[in-house]
């Protein structure tokens, strides 16, 4: 099973307010109280705001739950998940804390409010309020590990989503993103509203009933292995459509193109309404 890099859960949009070169978490090697976030931001990227003053950064063990099979989060606002799929029977979950506040136990006491009770049926965190700026802010990502074959219903707002190495039934939704889907399958609805979307998938062909991710004022990035066959719907209605190899055009629809690839399989769609596409040829 290969893993999303870094996750992915890098960039968190609502962030966007620091220059580029800040977002690097070397850049902040003088920020009190980075000791306790660098390897964080190494590993999962930086979500904090601005240039904060003192920051408190942890990867907190919440504990283990049996697998009913099916796994719900509903997500507030600053509040990411991952989920990565394993021959695990059970469902672990830690929480990535980043806090920024005037002192580095400010930071501290701001993580310490964060909380998630596994007894929910549908996890949720809590103790992340709207109250935020540059010297009060914390974010958490949800880090799931679970069985391999779960079924998921998840959603974010203006924080990142990925899943790697699962196969189910996913209702899966982002508001900002961005939602990144690696190696997964089974039957798959995938919506992001305003972020980027990507899928890399690995095999021959899709493992499972089909694919059905859009965005709708995002790009879209569908990453597939030489030889991949499908019954595949790609397209782009207000933005530029990219394709880095040669396919066979079944059928043309406005700016929806539906072909067989290789030799066949079950469906992939993987459309942007308003931003651009591009199909990628991995090892091509």
């Amino acid at each position: 099973m290969r893993h999303l890099s870094s996750l992915a859960i890098a960039v968190l949009t609502l962030c966007a307010a620091a220059p580029a070169h800040a977002q690097r978490y070397n850049d902040w090697t003088d920020v009190e109280g980075s000791e306790t976030c660098r390897a964080i931001w190494k590993e999962f990227g930086r979500t904090m705001r601005g240039r904060p003053i003192a920051v408190y950064c942890e990867v907190r063990d919440v504990g283990t739950r049996p697998s009913t099979g099916s796994i719900s989060v509903d997500a507030v606002e600053k509040e990411g998940i991952l989920v990565r799929g394993s021959s695990r029977r059970d469902v672990h979950v830690s929480l990535v804390i980043q806090a920024q506040g005037r002192s580095v136990e400010d930071a501290h006491a701001i993580a310490n409010q964060v909380k998630l009770d596994l007894t929910d049926k549908s996890m949720r965190v809590s103790g992340i309020d709207d109250d935020f700026s540059d010297r009060h802010f914390v974010a958490a990502t949800m880090l799931i590990d679970a069985p391999t074959e779960s079924n998921l219903s998840l959603s974010v707002g203006s924080a990142p989503l990925a899943v790697e190495n699962v196969v189910g039934r996913m209702e899966l939704r982002a508001d900002h993103g961005p939602l990144k889907l690696l190696n997964v399958g089974g039957d798959v609805r995938a919506r992001v509203e305003y972020g980027p979307l990507s899928v890399d998938l690995d095999g021959p062909r899709w493992q499972g009933t089909r694919l059905d991710a859009e965005s709708e004022y995002g790009p879209v990035t569908l990453r597939v292995p030489k030889d991949f066959g499908a019954q595949l719907e790609i397209g782009a209605d207000h933005g530029p459509f990219e394709i880095d190899f040669p396919i066979t055009l079944t059928r043309l629809d406005g700016s929806s193109i539906q072909t067989k690839l290789g030799a066949g399989g079950p469906p992939v769609r993987a459309v942007a309404r308003y931003g651009p596409m591009s199909m990628r040829m991995k090892g091509g």
